[in-house]
């Protein structure tokens, strides 16, 4: 009876996986062992063993076939180190590497001496902060302003923008074409490589008979870099304030107590309160206030007024910016419809701008005259 039930019951176990080991390929059969009701577990066990051993040979045959194969690819890949760089792409040359190099270095970028800032004898406040609102051209007239001007701009590493210009304005007085020529060449020579010019300008300056009018391409290209760039920068620059500062009469600083108006209007005095306010996390209120007074001096409904309500727009009006700015919504929905409609004029954000004023008057400013950092100043300029 037990012999027939086994016989009936007997399976065969045979590993899936080939070539494993000679013990693992043999086959288990229950009629082969006595007692085989009562020792199942130790069969069991005895198979999961050997199989698990098995299973150990195999990996540790595959581990060794990947690791013949990689050091077989990185044997293929490695190349041997590159000595000079002019190797690289065949064509890079250490020149040139260099010369960029000095792009970004002050003391090699031209022979000029390095401009010292002016003192503050011989010029009053008034002036200085004219400059503030005043264009290219008429700080340039201001022999004080122009120094100011020239010391922001080595700082920056653009001084070749204007000594370029320079050198041009004393060129065009030139009458003789081969010294306009070879007046040419050597500008083009000392600043050609940082200065940007275009195409067109550059193909006038290198004509074969040059006349001086081909010179106010360049000419005007720079002098529009200085006006649209630069001149802004110079306006909010470290180096303009901390010279008006010096300039600063207390007196200016003491009707800010009772004149928020004043504050705002004196350039010092707002770049405190915006420090002021910066530590409190609420300047973007202050600086939508500035961008929208530099937005002011542009052109009336030019192009360059309408893009830069859009960027006004998305820096501080959108939903989510950055430095967003609260407004009511009926507010925010009326000024956004006249960009979208393109219908921007110099008094598109005053109905913002009158909201804005009247936050930043009823707390910050309050907290301002009574802070520290307003006190300070004032010890400053006794």
């Amino acid at each position: 009876m037990w012999r027939s039930y086994a016989a009936a019951n007997t399976k065969t176990f045979t590993p899936k996986r080939k070539n494993i080991s000679a013990h693992s390929s043999h086959s288990f059969s229950t009629t082969n062992l006595p007692n085989k009701l009562f020792n199942t577990n130790r069969r069991s066990s005895s198979f999961n063993s050997s199989f698990e051993d098995s299973n150990n040979l195999f990996d540790k045959k595959e581990e060794e076939k990947i690791l013949k194969k990689e050091i077989n690819i990185k044997n293929n890949l490695e190349m041997p180190p590159i000595k000079d760089i002019s190797t690289i792409n065949g064509i890079r040359d250490i020149n040139n590497e260099k010369t960029i190099q000095n792009m970004f270095e002050k003391d090699s970028r031209n022979d000029a001496p390095i401009p010292q800032m002016p003192t503050t004898d011989g010029i009053e406040y008034p002036r200085a902060a004219s400059w503030s609102s005043s264009t290219v051209a008429e700080i340039m007239r201001d022999k004080i302003g122009r120094q100011v001007f020239r010391c922001f701009l080595h700082e920056s590493l653009a001084e070749e923008n204007l000594l370029f210009i320079e050198e041009i304005e004393k060129m065009k007085k030139e009458k003789q074409p081969e010294k306009i020529r070879q007046g040419i060449k050597i500008l083009l020579d000392k600043y050609g490589q940082y200065i940007n010019l275009s195409s067109v300008a550059m193909k006038a300056t290198k004509s074969e008979i040059p006349d001086p009018k081909a010179l106010e391409c360049s000419h005007k290209e720079i002098y529009k870099l200085l006006e649209n760039d630069q001149f802004p920068r110079f306006r909010r620059s470290k180096l303009y304030l901390e010279f008006l500062e010096q300039l600063l009469p207390r007196s200016y600083a003491e009707r800010w107590m009772t004149s928020f108006d004043a504050l705002l209007g004196n350039q010092v005095g707002r770049h405190h309160f915006r420090q002021f306010l910066f530590n409190v996390h609420a300047e973007e209120n202050l600086r939508f206030w500035e961008s929208v007074i530099e937005f002011r001096q542009l052109k009336n409904k030019s192009i360059a007024m309408l893009n830069m309500s859009r960027t006004i727009q998305q820096q501080f009006l959108r939903e989510g910016a950055h430095n967003e700015v609260f407004l009511p919504f009926g507010l925010r929905q009326r000024v956004e419809k006249k960009i979208r409609e393109k219908n921007v004029d110099e008094s598109v954000f005053d109905e913002a701008v009158k909201h804005v004023e009247q936050i930043l008057k009823n707390d910050p400013y309050v907290r301002f005259i009574n802070s520290k950092e307003y006190n300070d100043l004032l010890a400053k300029l006794n």
